[in-house]
């Protein structure tokens, strides 16, 4: 069976998950209806290796953003999707916006390392 990405859907939660367990947390913000979101979550999130990598080395949050407008204004976000990545102390580290295909997403995740 193919791995799922276990994806949380708080942020205040994942954010003390990541400090407790000392592990970067990765934040999509997402629209419901954008082609490049769903082609994201169809054809990236479902591989096993972007899947695995995301399961152990980080703390994974998908968050609707029109439901957490001020998160997105928080973080200036302009455009979806986009991934961020956080130290588990809450320190941004990295961002992408828009599709990658499978490794293009892994190499993306390396950046922040």
């Amino acid at each position: 069976m193919a791995a799922t990405i276990q994806w949380r859907g708080n942020w205040e939660e994942a954010l003390e998950e990541a400090k407790k367990a000392n592990r970067p947390m990765l934040l999509e913000l997402y629209l419901e209806g954008c082609s490049h979101c769903a082609r994201l979550d169809r054809e990236t999130h479902q591989d096993p290796v972007v899947a695995e990598a995301l399961n152990s080395r980080f703390i994974p949050v998908r968050i609707e953003g029109r439901s957490r407008m001020d998160l997105v204004q928080k973080l200036e976000v302009r455009g979806a999707p986009t991934t961020l990545i956080f130290s588990p102390e809450g320190k941004e580290l990295r961002r992408f916006a828009g599709f990658f295909p499978p490794a293009e997403y892994l190499l993306e995740l390396e950046k922040a390392a």
